[in-house]
């Protein structure tokens, strides 16, 4: 983007003199970010970063013995590897030597501040293609399993083949919530151990904001007259309401704060601002940002999507 004499489409170049009481920029305001809701923003300093997927002795290998009966080893399993690499992100506008002398509504601070915001909101909507496609293998990411985030047949580790979903394919409600929940309270461990994960946050749909309000901030049971407590309560649940989400359906329930919650973004470098002379010898002023950061998940077991 090149800020000229010319940008200024106005009449009498307007933005060339004082008489210009205000202006009008809609986009010229605090950025909206949101990403902090359903991932874990992790610092990094390498270029890539790899996870493993592994799962230790499970109590099912535990056995009986007769006295003097040799005591039998397990050996934990090996599920996989999975690398994230860094991405470059950048964005820049050049202003040229007459719209830094003349304009009077100070573009390159301006466009300075419009930058930071730029690059801040960029991070959010790359984010947040995760959670709205998290039911895609392609346009989505993959964990270890290869499977997509909300799924109804991930895979364990172990010999028993056990499976769980956390996809509930179901509008918000009543019955959704309590079945989102309990997913959570029979998940099992790699190994097929059952293991606690508690629920503490739902997300949704700017359109489902009076829904979860209902659902979460009712004494008795909503949506009807009847004199039933509202067991949701018991859940110590709060909500909030994810503008970045692309579908009016779309709640899904995490456990945010759990030790193994795995929703993250790596990020190598926030955004830097370099301002110099354009290499060309017209005097022009360049503003250029760029940034470092990858998202991603392994393990989706603290996540479930209730619709999308």
């Amino acid at each position: 983007m090149t800020l000229n004499i010319a940008w200024d489409a106005s009449t009498n170049l307007d933005t060339m003199k004082t008489l210009l009481k205000d202006v009008f920029d809609s986009a010229d305001r605090k950025a909206m970010y949101e990403a902090d809701m359903v991932v874990n923003d992790i610092s990094v300093s390498d270029y890539y970063a790899r996870k493993m997927r592994m799962t230790s002795i499970s109590q099912s290998s535990v056995v009986e013995l007769a006295d003097g009966q040799e005591i039998p080893l397990a050996d934990p399993i090996y599920g996989s590897t999975k690398d994230w690499v860094q991405v470059r992100h950048g964005l820049g506008c050049k202003i040229t030597s007459g719209m830094k002398k003349f304009n009077k509504i100070g573009l390159v601070k301006k466009n300075v501040r419009a930058l930071k915001k730029a690059m801040r909101e960029y991070k959010d909507v790359d984010i947040a293609t995760m959670i709205n496609n998290a039911t895609s293998t392609t346009a989505g990411e993959v964990g270890y399993d290869g499977l997509a985030l909300a799924s109804t047949a991930h895979t364990t580790l172990g010999a028993g083949g056990d499976t769980y979903s956390n996809y509930g394919d179901a509008a918000l409600g009543v019955g959704s919530l309590q079945s989102a929940i309990n997913s959570f309270d029979t998940l099992v461990d790699d190994q097929g151990d059952e293991i606690i994960v508690r629920p503490t946050k739902l997300i949704c749909h700017p359109s489902r904001r009076w829904t979860a309000r209902e659902l979460l901030g009712s004494s008795k049971k909503p949506g009807s007259a009847d004199n039933d407590i509202n067991a949701i309560q018991d859940w110590d649940l709060s909500y909030d309401v994810y503008h970045r989400s692309n579908s009016s359906s779309f709640w899904a329930l995490l456990a945010k704060g759990d030790e193994d919650y795995d929703l993250f973004v790596y990020t190598a470098q926030e955004p830097d601002f370099k301002m110099g002379d354009y290499p060309d010898l017209s005097r022009s002023t360049v503003i250029t940002s760029e940034q470092y950061f990858v998202k991603g998940f392994g393990d989706p077991r603290g996540f479930f999507l209730g619709d999308s």
